[in-house]
C-alpha cells in the first residue's frame, strides 16, 4: 500500500495525473516527456521521458531506414 504524501499539500497519493511535457536540451526541444502531478493540488511531482513517445519515434525511425529515406 503506498503512504507517499505530495510535499505541497500532504494529500496521500495513491495516483498521479501525467501531463504532455516537452523536454529541452539548450532551449531546443528533444524529446517529449511526461510530467507527474498530484491530482489534489496540480504539484509537479517528478519529470521524464515519455517512453510510449520514444518507442514510437524509435520505430518510426527504424521504418523510414528500411524503407531507404
Amino acid at each position: 500500500m503506498n503512504t507517499g504524501k505530495c510535499p505541497k499539500c500532504n494529500a496521500l497519493i495513491r495516483s498521479v495525473e501525467v501531463e504532455a511535457i516537452d523536454v529541452t536540451e539548450a532551449l531546443k526541444p528533444e524529446w517529449k516527456g511526461a510530467s507527474f502531478v498530484c491530482p489534489f493540488c496540480r504539484t509537479i511531482l517528478g519529470v521524464g521521458i515519455d517512453p510510449i513517445a520514444v518507442k514510437i519515434d524509435l520505430v518510426n525511425e527504424i521504418v523510414e531506414k528500411l524503407r531507404g529515406r
